[in-house]
């Protein structure tokens, strides 16, 4: 091929495109002028803006035109039969109104009966006048016709009037749409729309809409009342029954006019509900509701608005109804497929600002009745992906959806109106020891969501923990009180008043908790794992003795045995320190977990910030772990070969936080050269504090401070080679 030629080609192609792009855009055109479409000689940009307007007010518009149109229709139907129904009334009340013929008839032939009778006395006949004129000249319609026909008359008009002004009112909403939709562009829509829509509120079209039915229920009653004035001259007995019929149903109308009014969640209303509630506004006559804090406010609004904000508005009673509302769903959601996607929205509900559809959530984690329940039905559901009941996938799909649930609803944290109640402590409690064996079974059987179970284990054991000091401290606090006063509260008092005080028994107690106290200490000393059931049984256990042995110093009759109570202080203070070891053995537990993990287990910081918080840095430590958390720090904050540490830096901070419980010097001189070196490499204000903290913790000893940080120097030297990043965790001890 030429040069030429191959030159032509590129030239040819450009010809093309231009042609067929020339081509494409006068299509287009031709098809917007054919759709209605004028030009402008630009396109308005705010066309997107004004869209998201008619989004909004066509579905308004369409709802509107919709319940209109329904009401209009009905009125129609009904108007329709009930005017044929009064016009067959009338035909037989009007005649009422003009002289009967069949009475003509009478007088004319009482006439010739008394020509007949007066024939023997012509001299009579002159003198008598026609019985035909005295009729004619004395009849009048009676008032009870005329009250009849009135109300008929006026029944039928209303009647007739509602039905042409359905009609017309189906007619203007018909030309409203219509309007609304003539032009292509969305601006010039949507600016016609509010043009209109302006119009209607101004004319207050809505106003005349709800005229309509109070004007055929005005002419309904006008016929009853006809009805019973048509009764007058024919049967009191019927008229009676009528009458009481027809005030029945105006004082029920007129109850179900006002009753919305006071009471805003009634169902039952009439169009005159509107206009009464108006004219009570017009009249500066306010009606009030109660607001949150008990507050009564005045009511300023249309009827409508007033019940959606006494709907809406943040009170006792909304969430009264949100929780019976909930209970209805739940007790409906009976199959596990149904169920799991109102489980799957509890992470994010939990998660959000709503106070309140947390405060719904925790009353149905605690529900009384067990199939509401969301403690029973949530592993219920959850172990049903064990033993191969589902496939694989939805296996792993349900667990995941219920453990990041058990993780929200025990992390939620709410205040309870018993709390001083030892005796509660345990009902509050959302999981209790059996859910470790349950979630230890879902690891094994869908190993993908290890990473769920772990953050889920360890905040069950956190909760569970929780529970255990919260009662701890408030039977320690009405011990004190009882030392003080000498008088046994009401709560102890009731606990022991089926109690025999007698030496054995307070022995036998006593010695079952020292049994307890030491096995339960050595335990948890020892103890690698608390994400299990069996040291918090022994926990259990335990308190359940302390609780007992409290009820036995509280004798009302007998008073305070303040020997005891000691017993019982002593007794406390040992339980609430092994509890305080128990939990930083949890912490350092789920730290030893990330650090084994390829990936962060599920909502990590918020997870071992929540090991973190009831932790009593007061309270001593073991060496043994001690020297774990010096051991997890190190390989935390080691430098990766990127230049980065292993874990985030909010995880980092929390590790930095927990080495307030270093007490041991070897453990404290080891982390303070960990914490150096680290801020060599980053900037980190948790960092500096962690160090100051550290060393206010042991007094200056330079005999034994130089060694060790020379040690400590030459173990952190820069060219200390890096770990491998997925390195288990597992050493315990510190090597010299």
């Amino acid at each position: 091929m030429s040069n030429a030629a191959a030159k032509a080609i590129p030239e040819t192609i450009v010809i093309f495109v231009a042609e067929h792009q020339d081509f494409t855009s006068s299509w287009m055109m031709d098809t917007k002028i054919a759709e209605g479409y004028q030009p402008y000689s630009y396109d308005d940009p705010s066309a997107n803006l004004w869209s998201a307007y008619l989004s909004k007010s066509e579905k308004y518009d369409k709802t509107l035109a919709l319940n209109w149109k329904g009401d209009m229709d009905a009125i129609l139907i009904f108007a329709g039969l009930f005017s044929a129904s009064v016009t067959a009334f009338i035909i037989e009340s009007y005649k009422t109104l003009n002289p009967d013929p069949n009475n003509t008839t009478v007088f004319l032939l009482a006439q010739i009966s008394q020509q007949l009778a007066s024939m023997s006395n012509s001299n009579a006949t002159s003198a008598m006048p026609s019985l035909v004129e005295l009729g004619q000249e004395s009849f009048s319609p009676s008032i009870s016709a005329i009250v009849c026909n009135v109300l008929w008359f006026l029944s039928l008009a209303f009647s007739l009037i509602c039905a042409l002004s359905a009609t017309l009112v189906e007619g203007w909403t018909r030309h409203y749409l219509q309007a609304c939709n003539s032009k292509p562009a969305p601006q010039d829509r949507a600016r016609i729309t509010a043009y209109l829509f302006q119009g209607i509120k101004k004319y207050r079209m809505a106003t005349v809409v709800e005229t309509i039915p109070m004007l055929l229920h005005t002419s309904l009653f006008f016929f009853f009342a006809g009805l019973v004035a048509f009764l007058i001259p024919i049967n009191s007995s019927i008229e009676y029954l009528i009458l009481g019929m027809l005030i029945i149903c105006c004082s029920l109308y007129f109850l179900v006019t006002i009753l919305p009014i006071f009471r805003l969640a009634c169902p039952f209303w009439t169009p005159a509900s509107n206009l009464c509630w108006s004219l009570l506004q017009k009249l500066e006559i306010n009606l009030y509701r109660k607001d949150i804090d008990g507050n009564e406010r005045a009511m300023r609004c249309t009827m409508s608005e007033a019940r959606e904000l006494d709907a809406i508005e943040i009170t006792p009673e909304r969430d009264e109804r949100d929780l019976k509302a909930m209970c209805w769903t739940l007790s409906a959601l009976r199959e596990d497929s149904e169920f799991e996607p109102f489980v799957n929205v509890i992470p994010s509900v939990i998660s959000g600002y709503d106070y309140s559809a947390k405060l719904l959530m925790d009353n149905l984690l605690n529900h009384t009745d067990i199939h509401l329940r969301l403690g029973y039905r949530l592993p219920r559901l959850l172990a049903t992906c064990v033993g191969g009941l589902v496939e694989p996938s939805v296996a792993h799909n349900r667990a995941t959806t219920c453990l990041k649930a058990m993780w929200s609803l025990t992390m939620l944290s709410m205040p309870k109106i018993n709390a001083s109640d030892p005796a509660s402590f345990r009902a509050n409690v959302k999981f209790k020891e059996d859910t470790f064996d349950l979630l230890r079974n879902v690891e094994s059987a869908v190993p993908s969501v290890e990473d769920y179970t772990s953050s889920a284990m360890t905040v069950v054991a956190r909760s569970i923990m929780d529970m255990q000091v919260d009662r701890a401290v408030a039977l320690e606090e009405q011990a004190l009180e009882l030392l003080r006063t000498g008088t046994p509260e009401l709560k102890c008092a009731a606990v022991a008043r089926g109690s025999n005080h007698h030496l054995s028994e307070q022995d036998s107690v006593i010695e079952g908790l020292k049994h307890r106290m030491m096995m339960l200490e050595k335990h948890i000393v020892t103890c690698q794992r608390l994400t299990k059931p069996l040291p918090h049984v022994m926990i259990e256990a335990a308190a359940s003795h302390q609780t007992r042995l409290m009820a036995l110093a509280t004798n009302p009759s007998d008073g305070a045995n303040h020997e005891l109570i000691h017993v019982i202080l002593d007794s406390m203070q040992n339980f609430q320190t092994i509890l305080n070891q128990a939990g930083f053995l949890l912490a350092l537990e789920y730290t030893a977990r990330i650090l084994s993990s390829e990936s962060l287990p599920h909502e990590a910081f918020n997870t071992i910030r929540r090991t973190f918080f009831r932790l009593n840095f007061q309270l001593p430590f073991t060496k043994v772990s001690q020297e774990r958390l010096v051991n997890y720090l190190e390989e935390a904050l080691e430098q990766t070969a990127t230049g980065s540490t292993r874990l985030p830096q909010s995880i980092i901070d929390i590790l930095l936080g927990l080495t307030r419980a270093l007490k041991d010097p070897l453990c404290v001189m080891k982390a303070k050269a960990i914490i150096k070196n680290y801020m060599k490499h980053t900037r980190n204000e948790a960092a500096p504090q962690a160090y100051t903290i550290l060393e206010k913790t042991m007094p200056r000893d330079p005999e034994v401070d130089l060694p060790l940080d020379l040690f400590s120097s030459h173990i952190y030297a820069d060219a200390k080679p890096y770990r491998n990043p997925k390195r288990s965790a597992t050493s315990t001890s510190i090597n010299l």
